[in-house]
């Protein structure tokens, strides 16, 4: 029954995040405890503050952010999910203006629960295929350069702007 109560948890956990109701997430997250890493955007563990202010410089750029549970499993007090992200880059994303491009991408995730409240949880996104959708090849011709995917955006950006060309990535599409 613990495995059912969990994954119960984590569908509340992603209904919040959804509903970008980041101020109620002590409602399923264990704020004393929680500690996450998002594998291309967070440097490493962060604690629960730190995961919000990350939340909320992705929805800036992608307000209508939206996760879809695909498959969701538990086993004891850890819950294992596939989820369908979506979102359309209507406003800047990390310091990027944005492009009026949607993006569909995978993404695993991982939560470990103690006492009915998540304490961990580590996510891998498809991040590459999110940028390429949201900034076209560019964005992969720079991260296959070696900046990382996250970085790919910031390299652009910057590469832009040292060549004196308007405005951040525009144009990221004829490359």
């Amino acid at each position: 029954m613990a495995g059912e109560e969990n994954k119960r948890v984590y569908r509340r956990y992603i209904e919040l995040l959804n509903a970008q109701d980041f101020g109620a997430l002590d409602e399923v997250v264990n704020p004393e405890k929680y500690r996450e890493i998002c594998v291309g955007f967070t440097r490493g563990w962060v604690d629960l503050p730190e995961a919000v202010t990350s939340l909320e410089k992705v929805v800036a750029g992608i307000p209508d952010l939206h996760a879809r549970i695909d498959d969701v499993a538990a086993d004891g007090d850890r819950v294992y999910a596939r989820l369908t992200v979506t979102g359309t880059n209507s406003g800047r994303f990390f310091g990027a203006p944005p492009t009026g491009r949607s993006y569909e991408a995978s993404m695993f995730d991982y939560a470990r629960i103690e006492d009915g409240r998540i304490v961990e949880r580590i996510q891998q996104s498809d991040t590459l295929s999110q940028l390429t959708q949201m900034y076209g090849g560019a964005a992969k011709k720079a991260a296959v350069a070696g900046a990382g995917l996250l970085g790919a955006a910031a390299l652009l950006a910057l590469g832009r702007r040292r060549r004196g060309r308007p405005g951040l990535l525009r144009g990221l599409a004829a490359f």
